[in-house]
């Protein structure tokens, strides 16, 4: 017959299975099984074909294999470089960054004079804030600590009054300032601790006390989120921070020079080695960071400092920021500093989340803390006086237009939020679970509250953060989170509970207890457990063999008469999407060949779903299968495994020739015929299928499904897809 132009077969013929001598049509059975004529199964019976996504129950579809690209966007996106160890946070400063010179109250130095005059770069507004200090005698200057409001402070005073610059007390009370404590033609800066700055009013009164004094001072404020009014103030100004380069340039000459020329460029060399980079974790660096990276540089251009110890105090900067972040004081649990502290944790949690996401995750958290503060405590939210600009700066977080996943792969933009450096989220995590004991409950509450949130893009990271959790206490994280998820009736809250047993999984610190675990609980056990465990296997990081995990996943898909069969299914078939070996294809078919009905209702189910998952689903993508985006999982390791292609199709083969998994091998068979227009894997489907004819009755089962998909009156087959299709089948020999 013409395969370039056959005719279809007369009728619509819908063939039953009939067994072949070449392979087995149907799993082998006990003594007493029926017979090729005995009638078709119960209902409860047959192997299904839409089962495969364990969240099939949320309110948008497709939820379970968002969580999947979300998990491995997220992993990917952080690395295991950056996940917390039990190594990476060590010793803390408590009372605020090393890289902080701090203040002392009185004249300034002549010493620390001459330095500033040397090392001091002008931000981009100095101009601007040097007219406004001479023509009004008073400045306010707000930003974030650290940003180098100090010593733009000092210089714009020593530009004024020709060195005449002293610094007041932060407790001073400008309220109660007098002429008497004011030198003719002097400047002062001061930043009020907890005093605070006068109102308007009173910074009206310092205005006219200094033009009687013929003074200046520059006062330093640290704006709340939200505030509005120092922005539309007479005196105030932002302050815009030197650019980092410039700053790190300063310094570096001036720490090196009395050396060779060359050692200088030298140094400026290392400040770009992709180590160092990776090490400092920081896009950006303060202008107070700048200046100890640069006296890093030199102490390691001189030969003071190892590569491996520049390397350690790089790491150190986030280290400290987070332990500034949360260094206890007077105000550090006021509702203002508790709701700070929240968003950052939230930032480190959710990162690359949207921004309504986070900003309202913070929000519960920011609740959680004031409550585990005060019991008797009604905290509420303010409106208007919150910013979420101010918010991003004091966290020093970015907002990114992204996008976000709504219905299935649908995606639609948003504003995302991440931190200004790799490191920082590992470093709050890190702090809080190392240093912060009493933070632990309200957090893991808040965790937990999470896995409740339908949206994968806030449960899978929340995840993801408990999983680096555990490494640094997998006992107490175990045990006040994971194990109650586990233990849930709510697939998502068991998901939750698999997602952050993998992500331990990578820790070398914890990974031989997590597997122990896992072990424990695919064998031994209740329901929820075994779930769970499976869950876990099925992304082929839970044993170190895989006979192991298979072994594993075949005893909880046979368990209790195969209650799992198909949980267990579905993650047979995302292992064999992380380990595309021969061996797992072979486990299928020692399955379907054993004659119990538990292990070969496995065997069938497990293959149906081999073909039906997307490769986009898979938690844990093969490296060989990244780019097969949408394939169907069973064409996609034909193609990267050619020589499994036999063996793939000859367990569907099976599928179609069994009475009980029919329906559903013909179902996905018919979503691939009928997906495969105008797709990258409609070659490799017109390759697989001749592997599925093995006899003429073979043959005309799958032309005829062509024929029928064709005559569909709503969604027909176009007339090239079913030329190629029809070729490929007709074209196919028998053996």
């Amino acid at each position: 017959m013409n395969a370039q132009n056959p005719p279809p077969p007369q009728g619509n013929p819908k063939p039953q299975p009939q067994p072949q001598p070449q392979q087995k049509a149907e799993p082998d059975k006990p003594q007493g099984a029926e017979s090729g004529g005995a009638p078709e199964p119960e209902k409860s019976d047959l192997i299904g074909g839409s089962a495969a996504d364990p969240l099939g129950e949320e309110a948008l579809p497709g939820a379970a294999a968002a969580a999947s690209r979300i998990y491995r966007s997220t992993v990917s996106q952080h690395g295991t470089g950056t996940l917390i160890s039990s190594g990476s946070v060590g010793t803390m400063n408590f009372f605020g960054r090393q890289t902080t010179e701090r203040l002392l109250a009185g004249p300034l130095p002549a010493d620390e004079l001459r330095r500033l005059r040397r090392v001091f770069q002008e931000p981009a507004d100095y101009d601007d804030y040097r007219e406004q200090l001479s023509g009004g005698r008073l400045l306010v200057l707000y930003g974030q600590p650290g940003t180098g409001r100090a010593y733009t402070a000092l210089s714009l005073l020593d530009d004024l009054t020709r060195g005449q610059v002293s610094r007041l007390d932060p407790r001073t009370d400008l309220d109660d300032l007098d002429d008497q404590q004011i030198d003719d033609g002097h400047g002062y800066a001061l930043e009020p601790s907890a005093t605070g700055l006068p109102d308007e009013t009173g910074l009206d009164r310092l205005c006219e006390l200094l033009r009687t004094k013929e003074a200046f001072a520059v006062l330093l404020a640290t704006p709340e989120p939200g505030d509005v009014l120092s922005r539309g103030g007479r005196y105030y100004r932002a302050h815009t921070p030197a650019a980092q380069t410039s700053v790190l340039e300063g310094h570096l000459a001036v720490e090196l020079e009395d050396q060779a020329p060359e050692l200088y460029e030298r140094a400026r060399a290392t400040a770009l080695d992709p180590d160092v980079l990776e090490a400092r974790g920081l896009d950006e660096l303060r202008p107070a960071e700048a200046a100890l990276f640069a006296t890093l540089l030199a102490q390691h251009t001189r030969d003071e400092l190892t590569h491996d110890g520049l390397l350690d105090k790089c790491r150190e900067f986030a280290e400290n920021q987070a332990a500034e972040w949360f260094a206890g004081g007077v105000r550090s649990e006021t509702p203002e500093r508790l709701r700070d502290a929240a968003y950052r944790i939230a930032v480190a949690v959710l990162e690359g989340a949207s921004l309504s996401s986070v900003a309202e995750a913070a929000e519960v958290l920011a609740w959680e803390l004031a409550v585990t503060v005060d019991p008797e405590a009604t905290p509420g939210r303010p409106l208007f006086s919150d910013g979420v600009d101010a918010r991003l700066v004091s966290a020093r977080a970015v907002a990114e237009l992204g996008t976000e996943e709504v219905v299935g792969s649908e995606e639609v933009p948003v504003r995302t939020v991440r931190f200004g450096g790799e490191a920082l989220a590992p470093a709050v995590l890190g702090h809080l679970w190392q240093h912060r004991h009493n933070a632990r409950g309200p957090v893991l509450r808040w965790l937990a509250g999470l896995s409740e949130d339908t949206r994968p893009q806030v449960w899978v990271r929340a995840a993801v953060a408990a999983g680096q959790l555990c490494r640094l206490d997998l006992s107490h994280t175990v045990h006040e989170l994971v194990q109650p998820m586990a233990q849930a009736e709510q697939a998502r809250r068991r998901l939750f509970a698999a997602t952050v047993l993998d992500v331990a999984l990578r820790s070398p610190e914890v990974g031989t207890a997590v597997r122990a675990l896992v072990t424990s609980w695919a064998r031994h056990g209740d329901e929820q457990r075994r779930w769970t465990a499976g869950a876990v296997l099925g992304r082929g990081r839970a044993t170190d063999t895989v006979r192991e995990s298979l072994d594993l996943l075949g005893g909880i898909g046979v368990w209790d008469e195969g209650r799992l069969r198909a949980d267990a299914s579905v993650q047979v078939a995302h292992f064999a999407g992380a380990h595309p070996e021969a061996q797992t294809l072979r486990r299928i078919r020692a399955w379907l060949s054993d004659e119990r009905r538990p292990q070969q209702d496995l065997g069938l189910q497990s293959t149906v779903y081999l073909a039906a998952v997307p490769v986009t689903d898979l938690w844990n993508q093969h490296e060989d299968l990244e780019g097969y985006g949408d394939w169907p999982l069973m064409l996609a390791l034909a193609a990267v495994r050619p020589a499994l292609a036999p063996e793939l199709a000859g367990l569907l083969w099976t599928a179609l020739q069994t009475p009980r998994s029919y329906e559903a091998a013909v179902e996905t068979l018919t979503d691939w015929l009928r997906g495969s227009a105008d797709q990258p894997w409609a070659g490799a489907l017109e390759r697989f299928l001749p592997f599925l004819v093995h006899s003429h009755d073979d043959r005309n089962r799958l032309l005829g499904l062509i024929k029928e998909l064709t005559e569909d009156p709503d969604q027909p087959l176009n007339e090239q897809q079913v030329r190629r299709l029809w070729g490929a089948v007709q074209g196919a020999s028998t053996r």
